[in-house]
């Protein structure tokens, strides 16, 4: 067994699964802490290395210190300008509260160079899995 897999932001039912009834109660950089032991480590795409297509930055991480009851996976399109045209967004409810947990923005350009994020998901333990 490995303690280690990648989700692309379209895996959205695992994400789900990963995310219900926990706590988020860390945020360290780039990685989300579940009060399960597992983290979620959230990688933009690396788009072109000659052009700014594909590239998306991660712009927003929170924590949740209350159990997730619901997950909204949010796809908004042409955010700001021709350059970040996507945000990818995940929003947790908790104690009838909808809170933006992760936020991901940039531009597909030409389509050619990926999209979105991917999500490393590490356990503690082996036997976790």
């Amino acid at each position: 067994m490995k303690n280690q897999y990648t989700l692309d932001y379209y895996n959205e039912e695992e994400i789900r699964k990963l995310l219900f009834g926990r706590k988020i109660i860390k945020v360290d950089s780039d990685t989300l802490f579940l009060d399960n032991g597992i983290e979620l480590t959230i990688s933009p795409n690396s788009g072109c290395g000659g052009c700014g297509s594909g590239w998306y930055s991660l712009v927003e991480l929170n924590d949740c210190d209350n159990a997730i009851t619901n997950i909204e996976m949010v796809v908004d399109e042409n955010v700001k300008d021709k350059y970040d045209d996507t945000s990818y967004k995940i929003f947790v409810f908790a104690e009838d509260k909808r809170i933006k947990i992760v936020q991901v923005d940039g531009s597909d350009g030409n389509g050619y160079y990926g999209t979105g994020y991917e999500i490393l998901v590490k356990f503690k333990n082996e036997d976790k899995m």
